[in-house]
């Protein structure tokens, strides 16, 4: 009876800690990116992404929330808490061993941009190799570049944010600039920079375009799976396609 007990007292406790991560509140962590998280004027979290985000939780019946924070901040929060996620992540190989991909959310394809009153003839990214092409230190466009045989030696400009960045482009400080252009035009607007003197130049077709819903290796594999059956379901309901329309987004982008 001893032995029966403590074997009852073992289940009674696994099930009840499953039942506690299973309640335990999700976190989805994103950088602002309009329109696909953002924050309001009201200080609300807003954008594409946030609202697919909600309608998972729904359709998961888990428990969750929404925050806007610097992508440094929300890599080290997925990285560090199992009940973080982020809410939209370029996969990458090596980041595939890093963490769980629950599926695709939307195509951020990316361009190498330039002022319009430069012309360059670009066929490919060793094309560019005589140029100065800039991105952001610690993106993965850098090591992207640096795999492709840019170097800071020579061609490769890095900038410590992305309003720095499109900055050095306007000041003639690099002559390209490697991002996608899902939200360029109110970026530049904010920094006081014009849209119309840009242009893309390029596209990187080699470079991953996917962005993922994403979590800790440690999350409990029945959230997991559950929020994984979740994203599919509403991808192929009527839900998906219109919150594109909402935010006027398409998948080509």
């Amino acid at each position: 009876m001893k032995h029966l007990a403590f074997y009852l007292l073992l289940l009674f406790m696994s099930i009840s800690a499953f039942e506690v991560r299973s309640e335990s509140e999700l976190r989805f962590v994103a950088e602002d990116l309009y329109p696909l998280h953002f924050i309001d004027n009201e200080k609300h979290p807003q954008g594409f992404l946030v609202d697919l985000v909600e309608a998972v939780l729904l359709e998961c019946q888990c428990k969750g929330r929404v925050e806007i924070m610097p992508q440094a901040r929300a890599f080290k929060e997925l990285r560090t808490d199992e009940n973080t996620l982020m809410m939209s992540l370029l996969k990458t190989p090596k980041r595939t061993s890093e963490f769980e991909f629950l599926g695709t959310v939307f195509y951020a394809h990316a361009y190498l941009i330039g002022l319009k009153s430069k012309k360059y003839n670009l066929t490919n990214l060793k094309s560019a190799q005589d140029f100065r092409v800039g991105t952001v230190r610690g993106y993965y466009s850098q090591s992207f570049l640096q795999q492709a045989g840019f170097s800071t030696d020579y061609n490769l400009v890095l900038a410590p944010e992305p309003a720095s960045l499109l900055q050095m482009l306007y000041k003639n400080r690099t002559d390209l600039v490697l991002t996608n252009t899902l939200h360029l035009e109110k970026e530049l607007q904010s920094i006081g920079l014009d849209p119309t003197q840009i242009e893309k130049k390029l596209k990187l077709s080699d470079f991953p375009n996917e962005l993922h819903f994403v979590a800790n290796h440690r999350l409990h594999t029945d959230l997991i799976s559950r929020l994984k059956h979740a994203l599919q379901k509403v991808k192929v309901s009527p839900i998906y396609p219109s919150l594109l329309e909402k935010w006027q987004l398409k998948l080509s982008e």
